[in-house]
């Protein structure tokens, strides 16, 4: 584990930010924070800052809506497979395949009849179709999975992107600690993807690929930063 202090953090980053754009060190959507650890010379992106403890070094493009992902598992009462069955449509390449894509907010139906629903009594988030019950969580886990995941606390970089001739490059631009993560409140600003698609190369070709059902962040900023974290500092 390597060990920094907020200054030498706060140094780095505001020394990276000078350089401009930055040649990405990877070709894939993880190339932003690949690129971020290379220049700032970390090897792992859990970082100990004293007064702080140890906290995960996280980035984000600013132009690309994104979410961070809590945790991945099918809920109670249902499996990934059944969802797949009674829901799912031909993928365009392998049609004997059935795909189910799809992003569920609290309170808000989408085009396909998909909600959440939060109970407070039975202390149950519970996933509905078109009226119908599929399945559920548990909030006191919704809960556990938040803490886990981000209650130690995040140092959040965003970046600017391009692509020139086909190569992405990042200005890394503005950098936020965050900490005290209120697990009450993670709902307010997540959404519930289902990602169940098909192989599309390689060995498994035109088989099912089973991505799980995840709780995701919306894009934090610094709108929902202090809905979400009772600390909540600009560092670059």
């Amino acid at each position: 584990m390597q060990k920094w202090t907020l200054s030498k953090i706060t140094k780095a980053l505001a020394v990276l930010s000078k350089q401009g754009w930055i040649k990405s060190n990877r070709s894939n959507d993880t190339g932003i924070g690949k690129t971020l650890e290379d220049h700032l010379g970390i090897t792992e992106n859990n970082i100990a800052l004293p007064d702080f403890g140890v906290m995960e070094l996280k980035s984000q493009r600013i132009s690309t809506p994104s979410m961070m992902t809590l945790f991945t598992k099918s809920p109670d009462g249902i499996t990934n497979t059944e969802i797949r069955e009674w829901f799912g449509y031909p993928d365009p390449v392998y049609p004997n395949i059935k795909i189910l894509h799809q992003t569920i907010t609290s309170g808000k139906t989408n085009a396909m009849g998909f909600v959440c629903k939060i109970d407070e009594q039975q202390k149950k988030l519970f996933i509905i179709q078109n009226k119908n019950i599929l399945g559920h969580y548990s909030l006191d886990f919704l809960k556990q999975k938040a803490i886990e995941k981000i209650g130690n606390g995040l140092i959040l970089v965003f970046a600017e992107c391009k692509k020139e001739r086909g190569q992405e490059y990042f200005h890394y631009k503005e950098a936020w600690l965050l900490k005290d993560i209120d697990p009450t409140k993670f709902l307010a600003v997540s959404k519930y993807d289902i990602r169940l698609g098909a192989y599309h190369s390689g060995k498994n070709a035109g088989q099912p690929h089973d991505h799980g059902s995840a709780f995701r962040l919306t894009r934090l900023s610094e709108k929902t930063f202090p809905i979400l974290f009772k600390t909540h500092k600009r560092i670059l």
